[in-house]
């Protein structure tokens, strides 16, 4: 028992109870990372003696822990003991959303140490009859064939190119590049890369010659596999290079790929497979993305093992995947959201990777989804939207499966939203996030955590995070008003990011208000009961369209300038063809009537504000700009604060 250790003038046994029982609770916040005594002093408000003694005396009782080495507190093993104990007569299914939240973080536990096998954790573990009932890849081409690659397969082929990869002198740390369409060969790759320990580069398809050369050269890249079709996307001097080996998927094109390259399909036959699995510490890199925020200098993301905690999470919480579902993510492996959500989420599940080849059209969404059953479904806003707009020559099919939809990637309007629930049956998920969190603020689809929705929210922050606003001196904000969003570093025990691969002032960018908040950039208002509403987003999240000496705000004036232009929204928009593209959503003059050559003219308008090489943005004309983005307007004009197209 507790026996009132506070002296503090005035304090009862009472007071000195509850505010045990307060550091407690903020100890449990700060998970496996532990709390400083200076954060426990700030974040409860209490004088730094009592506090002090309050944790002396919890220590005294085997409620807490003090690490030696870092000086930092952790829930103690009498703790464990009667919660072990409370466990009997309580269930997880019996306890409140909140509390939900707050245990749902010890995912985590096995991303972290010194010895994490991820390919064993992605492939290798599930039993033999399990990886004989579901398919490790379904694989769709644009022509409407299937073939289909077992976890057992998947296995056996990463083993044996680990060891053509070997052959080929990569080591634990050395990068190995991807520049393929969709198909078995980049889950192979992936697979037989962490098999030696070495760290995956994906790169997208669409990229030009000179945005393929950068991120080889920036991340030393020692090998790439590529086809016959993309090898031609390698400049000469890297196609030369003695420094880089270059593996080519046999195919039509294949004969005219650089002289020595070494084959994928016949190398992989003939090499004895490497039973061996290498292992990762949680702080470890796997796997390093580039960012679509600018076109010449993207910057490179380092994805370490620990943040396949929050990849899991987000699967099993907010999305809902099930035992007995089929999930579907529409993004390609090479974006973020693609490698985390499309690939790394259902192996690390035991859920089918499924895979479509070509360019997407409405018909080939509603033949995957009804040829393989899809119950669970990810797709950028924009695919819902085609699917809306061809409903006139591609109507949703008769016998759609599908449990639940998410969104991810931009704005997700309301009338989308009801259009989506009306033709399918549920009700789609907005999610938001970036590649350096991954999915941080959501619309869940697990039972014991659905809240009732609000037009234009984002959602609430996801379990193993804690997501503040902050004013621009780094101070939070009220409810109600704007600020930046932010994760709170210290409460947020699935955060990961740790900085920009060689980018010390990106990273210092993301940290300006000290080493606790990471800073998206992004702008958003939360209210009274934790629901985030998007407000703004910064030319980072925009995409390669944008120059980085514009701001969103910036483009978005330019825009009102324009004759026939009353208001203008910008936004970032995921594309399966250039990762992103820029979307403006115009309101015109009253006067002033929508047509084709207006929306060429306002192309021809902005052009000069963006990147020399960047795609044509798209342009929608609506009635009003929806309510989450109204942030530029003509003085002489008014809107209505609803939520529109």
């Amino acid at each position: 028992m507790i026996e009132s250790p506070d002296t503090t003038p005035g304090a009862t046994g009472t007071q000195s109870f509850e505010r045990a029982v307060l550091l407690l609770r903020e100890i449990a916040a700060h998970g496996s990372r532990g709390a400083r005594l200076t954060d426990l002093v700030a974040d409860t408000g209490l004088a730094k003696p009592t506090v002090h003694r309050l944790l002396a005396a919890l220590i005294r009782e085997g409620l807490l822990e003090q690490a030696p080495e870092t000086r930092r507190y952790f829930l103690g093993a009498e703790l464990f003991v009667m919660g072990s104990i409370a466990a009997v007569r309580i269930s997880a299914h019996q306890l409140p959303a909140d509390d939900l939240r707050r245990i749902a973080t010890l995912s985590s536990a096995k991303y972290s140490g010194p010895s994490v096998p991820l390919a064993a954790l992605l492939c290798d573990h599930y039993p033999d009859a399990r990886r004989g009932a579901v398919a490790a890849l379904l694989h769709e081409t644009a022509a409407g064939h299937t073939s289909r690659l077992s976890y057992a397969e998947l296995q056996e082929h990463s083993k044996r190119f680990a060891a053509v990869l070997r052959s080929l002198g990569v080591k634990r740390g050395d990068r190995v590049a991807t520049l393929l369409p969709k198909g078995p060969e980049v889950l192979i790759t992936m697979l037989a890369a962490w098999r030696l320990g070495a760290v995956h580069v994906p790169l997208f398809t669409a990229l030009g010659t000179q945005q393929v050369t950068y991120r080889l050269e920036h991340c030393g890249a020692r090998t790439v596999v590529t086809n016959g079709t993309f090898h031609n996307k390698l400049s000469y001097e890297i196609a030369t290079s003695p420094a880089l080996r270059i593996v080519l998927v046999e195919n039509e094109g294949a004969a005219a790929g650089p002289l020595g390259a070494t084959l994928f399909w016949s190398s992989l036959h003939r090499a004895a497979p490497i039973d061996a699995v290498a292992t990762f510490a949680g702080d470890d890199t796997f796997a390093l993305l580039y960012l679509a925020g600018t076109t010449n200098s993207p910057r490179g993301l380092s994805v370490p093992i620990k943040a396949l905690a929050s990849i899991e999470q987000y699967m099993r919480v907010s999305l809902d995947v099930r035992e007995d579902d089929v999930f579907w993510n529409i993004a390609d492996p090479g974006w973020a959201g693609g490698l985390y959500y499309a690939v790394l989420g259902p192996l690390l599940l035991g859920r089918s990777v499924i895979f479509c080849d070509g360019p997407f059209d409405v018909g080939q969404i509603y033949r995957v989804l009804t040829k393989f059953g899809v119950t669970n479904l990810l797709a950028p806003p924009s695919w819902y939207h085609k699917m809306r707009g061809a409903e006139a020559m591609h109507p949703p099919p008769a016998g759609l499966r599908l449990r639940a939809a998410s969104a991810i990637g931009e704005w997700l309007s309301e009338d989308l939203i009801g259009w989506a629930e009306q033709r399918f049956g549920v009700r789609v998920g907005d999610n938001y996030g970036q590649a350096e969190l991954g999915i941080i603020i959501a619309n869940p689809h697990a039972p014991g955590l659905q809240f009732p929705r609000l037009s234009g929210s984002l959602g609430r922050s996801l379990p193993g995070y804690r997501i503040v606003l902050l004013d621009a001196a780094g101070s939070p904000v009220a409810p109600g008003t704007e600020g930046e969003i932010a994760v709170d570093i210290e409460k947020s025990e699935l955060y990961w990011f740790a900085g920009y691969e060689n980018d010390g002032d990106g990273t210092a960018d993301r940290f300006r208000h000290g080493p606790r908040f990471y800073m998206t950039g992004d702008k958003a208002m939360i209210d009274q009961d934790g629901n985030f509403f998007f407000l703004g987003r910064n030319v980072e999240s925009v995409g390669s369209g944008v120059r980085a000496a514009e701001g969103i705000a910036e483009i978005e004036v330019f825009l009102a300038s324009h004759r026939a232009i009353a208001a203008a929204a910008a936004i970032g928009k995921p594309d399966r063809l250039h990762g992103e593209l820029i979307k403006i959503f115009v309101v015109l003059r009253p006067e002033i009537g929508a047509s084709p050559d207006l929306a060429e003219e306002i192309v021809r308008f902005i052009k000069p504000k963006l990147n020399v090489d960047a795609d044509p943005p798209e342009i929608e004309f609506v009635v009003a700009l929806p309510w989450a983005l109204q942030r530029v307007t003509r003085p002489e004009v008014g809107h209505s604060q609803g939520q529109s197209g």
